[in-house]
Order: structure tokens, then C-alpha cells, then sequence
């Protein structure tokens, strides 16, 4: 089985990317085989609505989300989201990806295209946020749920650490390896 990993952090060695390589780590423990692409080094243009993927099933741009995204989204058996919390929303970099899983909708909503037929695939969301509002990942939630919905994915669960604002804090968890590991365990 193939886990996808996609970090949405705009933040080299911040704490939604260390909370992705544990899992990640954790999956290739398991026997899985695993990728993990960084969307800030990705070269994707944002969505312009033309309705291109729509008619065609196809994006006009010729980028990073075509050429190496996409295919990896497509393999993928489990993909995992792992992003910090801006705003209430996912990073700008991230949502610019998450918009362009339009071409995925449109074929398998507006064309009725059946590419995983027979295949369960599974949708993880990783996140922290800085602050410890009760409302803090609704919008992750939410938007994650869509994401995966598109791509022919059930969203399974989410992993969410609140009070993770400083660089390196994640590391510091009393609890990331022993949830990690349950995760894991139930995907």
C-alpha cells in the first residue's frame, strides 16, 4: 500500500512537518510504501475556474500539480494532509493545491469517470494551530473532508494539536509518539 504525505507548512522544520514525518515514519515502519511531497517547493498555479477539468477532464496548466501531484494522488492507497492552521484556514500554498482537486471532482462528479473502482482509500488530516480555541480546526476539518471527497478518498480522522506556536514544540509532546502509533494502527 502507498501513503501520500503532503506538508502544507510554509515553515522549513516546523511543527506540521514534524508531525507529518512521525506519522510518515511510523507508516514506513509499518511496510507501507511512502512519499512525501512539501507544496511549498511545488509549482502550482491557483485555480481560474475556465471549466476546463469539467468538459475535458483535464487542467489547461502544465505544472507541479499535473506532472507530479496528481499522479502521486492517484496511487496513493492513503493520503495525509499535515498543515498548520492560518487563519482558520490552510495556507495559502496549500489551498492553491486543494483548489485544483477540481479536475479530480469534475471527473468523477460532471463526467461519472469510476478510476478507483474497488479501491478503499483513506484520508488523514494532521494539523496544529497556535492557539486553543474550541473552533480552531473547524475550517481544516471542513476543507480537508471536500479535498478528500473529490479525490474518491474517505476522510477517516484527523490528529490535531492546539498551544503549537514556536518552532520545535511539536517535538515536545508528551503524547505524538503513542497517538501517531494508535493512528497507524487503526488505518
Amino acid at each position: 500500500m502507498r501513503v501520500l504525505g503532503i506538508n502544507g507548512s510554509p515553515r522549513h522544520k516546523g511543527n506540521s512537518q514534524y508531525l507529518m514525518s512521525c506519522f510518515m515514519e511510523e507508516m514506513k515502519a509499518r511496510g507501507y510504501d511512502t512519499q512525501a511531497l512539501n507544496a511549498v517547493k511545488l509549482k502550482i498555479n491557483p485555480c481560474i475556474g475556465c471549466g476546463n477539468c469539467e468538459t475535458k477532464g483535464v487542467c489547461i496548466f502544465e505544472d507541479d500539480f499535473t506532472h507530479i501531484f496528481l499522479p502521486a494522488m492517484i496511487k496513493a492507497d492513503i493520503v495525509v494532509i499535515s498543515s498548520p492552521v492560518y487563519f482558520y484556514a490552510f495556507p495559502a500554498v496549500l489551498k492553491a493545491l486543494i483548489d485544483r482537486i477540481q479536475v479530480m471532482w469534475s471527473r468523477k462528479y460532471r463526467l461519472k469517470m469510476d478510476e478507483f473502482k474497488g479501491r478503499k482509500r483513506k484520508g488523514v488530516l494532521l494539523a496544529s494551530g497556535a492557539t486553543h480555541g474550541k473552533d480552531l480546526f473547524d475550517g481544516l476539518n471542513l476543507t480537508a473532508r471536500y479535498f478528500f471527497d473529490a479525490a474518491d478518498i474517505k476522510y477517516e480522522t484527523s490528529l490535531c494539536y492546539r498551544g503549537m506556536d514556536e518552532k520545535g514544540e511539536m517535538e515536545n509532546h508528551l503524547t505524538l509518539f503513542e497517538d501517531i502509533r494508535d493512528l497507524a494502527r487503526n488505518l
